[in-house]
């Protein structure tokens, strides 16, 4: 039976691999590193459109995307560091040394009528409240004694005690202290004053309060925001999760009447930093029985409120479908276009704080100074009232520091808004981000895979650079954020990935390529190869190169002189620098023949002088072989010479052969005339031929001298081939050479016009001058030999070789 008939032997105990882990196995082993590179970009770019589908907003929880993005947020923040603030804005503290001079906080409320006083004569216009007085002052007992003795009076006028009368004074003395009278009265002189309170967001905050909610949202009626706009129709009851449900305000004795009201909540984002500022909300007026008691009201913050009101302007709001589109401030007289307020993309209503630095960034004007009337020699314009003692102070983590002051992000607000400073993060900042993803994915993705790990590491570096910088001082240096960390983290992952890809499925490919050049190549080729390996095209391909083959002259008569380790040391020490001249000038050896070298220029890396090399190298080889040849003459060792033929022209190179064992070699006529071109020189008397193919292609042909020799027709073709000699000359023998080689190319002409004594003569010329030059005697026996045998009047001067 033969082996092609005998059935299969297989194993009982092996298993099928499944179908899902071949085709896994497939697809991973059909990567390239520019699929790699674009599946990153994908992921990616995936990952940014899922995280502008999710919820936005503090509280809302936060993807990879925005958690990096995030972090990079604050660290943006401190690497630009605290910038100036004007000198409009400020904060009234109540500090250590306030509690030191008037005792536990809250202070009683007598204190600040003469704070007020002092801030209006140093001409302060504006003051906003970062507190709440939501509950009366208790009087105190020096402040109640006159009115006890008048109640115990009108309680004795009768026969006998009257309680009832003595507890109902008592209760219109307990009901307002001098302190809440002075306070209000205060604020009242003062005027331009923005009373904060704080709103619950959720109805079942308040539930358990006793509060009079429809008084506390009343007091909010001169705050309501009148200029809003909705498209579609809508309402404030449209928009949920804007809504509030219950505000706590201060005591119609301290606001009055006619008060101006700003809420001061804000929340921060789940790591409890604070990024940005809620800038109006719409509160829902409670009856006592926490029902709906009107329609929702638009009412702005502290600091927006502050800034309206400083500035004279009014609050313009325009919804759109999803929130709040824009928040404007109009100038009533038309006179000044309306301020614009940058806010975020999710409709509600905040705007991004851009901080200026850590805490006390802004001027603090202690409350226990004021007070004594003890005043910087610059006082804000505007001020907000809050506290910022240890142990006081409502600490607000900001992207500069954990130990900020709440204030303080209000007293920023402020500041972005009267100096149009803001921090913007631009409608159009998702699509600039997505082709920016794209765009740097499809460079890198291509370039990264041509390019060396240390190359690639070096133009990530760049671009990553360049792009910092220009995002310090051009995008988020001037108030514009785009997202960074997403950039960032596509450019290193396709490098690592495809770093990473290339070395473990590459690196056999590139030892395999070392090995198989390490002996007929330039090293600093074959690195180029195994960075490049696409340039080496396994198979064979066709390319236009120049082949060299070289041949020792009388070798077999040598050979017989000298013992088989002599010979084999004596062809060692002529191969060797007849090889390093061909590496060095970046051509490959091909092969050793016996005593015959082939090499080729132009592949596998493309040489556009790959025939200037050929030419080059064959000269120097001539040189190393005359100092080869006075060490062998004082050795006693036999003299050798070599015949070199070139010739450039199309060939197939590539690897020849089996799996198990091949050659990196070139076939076809172009590699045959070459071959046949070097045993020509013996025929001429010369050491080196080239084919008019090669010289056609020299790119510096000044430093070569060429002999026209012949055209010939090699035995199997019927083409003619113009035939060169490269003359070697030594130092100052150029123009002795040139004379010669113009006088053999006349007498050329005339042999070819048959012109037998005139071409005799001029080769005669030749040999008395240079009485060794092989191939004026060549033409002179042909001269003697056609004038026997004419060789009629349709000869063309084709000289027909019969060997090979």
């Amino acid at each position: 039976m033969s082996t092609k008939d005998k059935p299969t032997e297989t194993n009982a105990n092996s298993k099928k691999i499944p179908s899902w882990f071949s085709k896994i196995f497939g697809v991973v082993f059909s990567l390239s590193p520019i699929k790699i590179g674009i599946l990153i970009m994908m992921v990616c770019m995936g990952s940014l459109i899922r995280h502008y589908q999710l919820p936005k907003g503090p509280g809302a929880p936060l993807d990879w995307v925005g958690v990096i993005e995030r972090n990079l947020y604050d660290i943006r923040f401190k690497l630009r560091g605290p910038v100036p603030v004007s000198d409009d804005v400020g904060v009234l503290a109540v500090d250590e040394e306030s509690v030191a001079k008037f005792g536990r906080w809250p202070f009683p409320r007598s204190v600040y009528e003469k704070v007020i006083s002092n801030l209006k004569k140093r001409g302060v216009k504006w003051i906003g409240f970062d507190s709440v007085f939501s509950e009366p002052e208790r009087p105190y007992l020096d402040e109640s004694v006159e009115g006890i003795q008048n109640a115990l009076n009108t309680a004795l006028e009768g026969k006998g005690f009257d309680a009832d009368k003595f507890s109902a004074s008592m209760e219109s003395i307990m009901a307002v202290s001098q302190g809440d009278e002075s306070f209000g009265n205060a604020l009242g002189d003062f005027k331009n004053i923005v009373h904060g309170y704080f709103y619950f967001e959720e109805r079942a905050a308040q539930a358990d309060l006793n509060y009079n909610w429809i008084q506390n949202a009343g007091r909010l009626k001169n705050s309501v925001i009148e200029f809003v706009s909705f498209e579609n129709n809508q309402t404030l009851k449209d928009f949920p999760e804007m809504l509030t449900y219950g505000v706590v305000s201060n005591t119609d004795v301290i606001s009055g009447k006619q008060s101006n009201q700003g809420f001061f909540n804000n929340r921060a984002d789940p790591d409890g930093i604070v990024r940005s500022a809620t800038l109006i909300r719409g509160v829902v007026p409670l009856s006592a029985d926490g029902k709906e008691a009107s329609p929702p009201i638009l009412v702005p913050s502290l600091p927006l409120n502050l800034a309206a009101k400083y500035l004279r302007r009014e609050i313009m709001v325009k919804f759109d479908t999803i929130g709040v589109k824009s928040i404007e401030l109009m100038d009533p007289s038309g006179n000044s276009d309306p301020l614009k307020i940058p806010v975020t993309l999710d409709g509600a209503g905040r705007m991004l704080i851009n901080h200026y630095g850590r805490e006390l960034t802004f001027p603090h004007l202690s409350l226990a100074r004021v007070y004594e009337n003890q005043f910087p020699s610059k006082v804000p314009k505007v001020l907000i009232f809050g506290a910022v003692g240890t142990g006081l102070s409502d600490i607000r983590p900001s992207p500069f520091s954990e130990s900020f002051n709440g204030v303080e992000h209000h007293t920023a607000v402020l500041e972005n808004i009267l100096s149009e400073n803001f921090l913007n993060r631009p409608v159009s900042a998702f699509f600039i981000e997505l082709g920016m993803l794209f765009v740097t994915g499809i460079i890198y993705s291509f370039a990264l895979k041509y390019m060396s790990a240390l190359s690639s590491a070096a133009i990530l570096t760049t671009f990553s650079l360049g792009f910092f910088f220009i995002d310090h001082y051009f995008l988020f240096g001037k108030g514009q954020w785009f997202y960074i960390g997403i950039f960032y983290l596509q450019s290193f992952s396709i490098y690592f990935g495809v770093t990473l890809f290339k070395y473990f499925t590459e690196e056999k490919e590139k030892k395999k390529i070392k090995n198989a050049f390490q002996h007929y190549l330039n090293p600093a080729v074959i690195n180029d190869l195994m960075e490049n390996p696409d340039q080496l095209c396994l198979g064979g391909q066709k390319k236009e190169l120049t082949v060299f083959f070289s041949d020792v002259r009388g070798f077999t008569t040598i050979s017989e002189t000298l013992t088989p380790e002599a010979l084999t040391n004596l062809l060692n020490e002529y191969f060797t620098p007849m090889t390093g001249i061909i590496l060095q000038s970046n051509g490959l050896l091909d092969k050793y023949m016996g005593d015959a070298i082939m090499a080729f220029w132009g592949a596998p890396i493309d040489l556009k002088d790959h025939a200037d090399r050929g030419l080059k190298s064959s000269l120097l080889m001539l040189d190393a072989l005359d100092v080869l040849k006075g060490k062998w003459k004082e050795r006693g060792l036999p003299i050798i010479d070599i015949g070199i033929g070139l010739n450039t022209g199309s060939m197939i190179v590539g690897n020849m052969g089996s799996d198990q064992r091949f050659d990196y070699t070139v076939l076809g006529d172009a590699v045959n005339l070459g071959s046949r071109l070097e045993s020509i020189n013996k025929q001429y008397g010369t050491r080196i031929i080239c084919s008019e193919f090669t010289k056609l292609k020299v790119i510096n042909p000044q430093e070569f001298l060429f002999r026209e020799l012949d055209d010939i027709q090699v035995k199997g073709k019927t083409e003619p081939v113009k035939i060169f000699e490269l003359v070697r000359f030594g130092p100052d023998r150029r123009a002795f050479f040139d004379e010669i080689v113009q006088t053999f190319e006349e007498g050329l002409g005339l042999y070819r016009q048959q012109s037998w004594d005139a071409a005799e003569k001029l080769f005669c010329e030749i040999l008395r001058k240079h009485p060794d030059d092989g191939p004026a005697g060549e033409f002179l026996e042909r001269c003697s030999y056609l004038r026997d045998h004419t060789p009629g009047d349709n000869w063309n001067g084709v000289w027909i070789m019969k060997t090979k």
